[in-house]
């Protein structure tokens, strides 16, 4: 019987949606705090690090990949060209479609803001054993894996094994 079948309802702080949610916005506070000498914040450095690392150049998969509609995603790409630090050209295949890429000063700050993002996780995650991080990671691999999304599916495998270590 579920807690909520027994009538004792989890407060709210320890459900694990809240953990969730309020881990990442916490997270996303830290990244803004670190990236904040390269002038971007922490979901303009998620969509660099999208269009730089997975490839993601037409603007309907970078907002995919970050959970945001359309136009949140135009108006982030508007303030990363204004600092020049993407270009739009035209799709070969569909010249009515635009693709985004990387400037030289977009993979300049890509590269120096990839160690200070490493730093802000290992701040969050400063509390953790190398064990409990190790852990942390195979849970979340294994949510990623089996969501059905095809971005998660792509990119995260879970082995059978239920051993985190592996």
């Amino acid at each position: 019987m579920s807690k909520q079948e027994s009538g004792k309802m989890e407060p709210l702080s320890e459900s694990l949606g809240f953990l969730i949610g309020h881990t990442n916005l916490l997270k996303d506070r830290l990244l803004d705090k670190h990236l904040e000498p390269e002038d971007i914040t922490a979901g303009q450095a998620k969509a660099l690090f999208n269009i730089y690392r997975f490839n993601k150049n037409r603007p309907s998969d970078i907002g995919k990949s970050l959970g945001v509609d359309n136009s949140a995603i135009t108006r982030m790409l508007d303030r990363l060209e204004k600092k020049e630090l993407i270009c739009r050209y035209p799709a070969p295949e569909d010249r009515r479609a635009q693709l985004i890429g990387l400037t030289d000063k977009g993979y300049e700050t890509i590269r120096r803001a990839q160690p200070l993002a490493v730093d802000a996780i290992a701040e969050l995650t400063h509390s953790l054993t190398e064990e409990e991080k190790s852990q942390l990671k195979h849970c979340l691999r294994k949510i990623l894996a089996s969501s059905g999304c095809a971005f998660a599916k792509e990119h995260y495998s879970v082995p059978e094994s239920s051993d985190p270590q592996e």
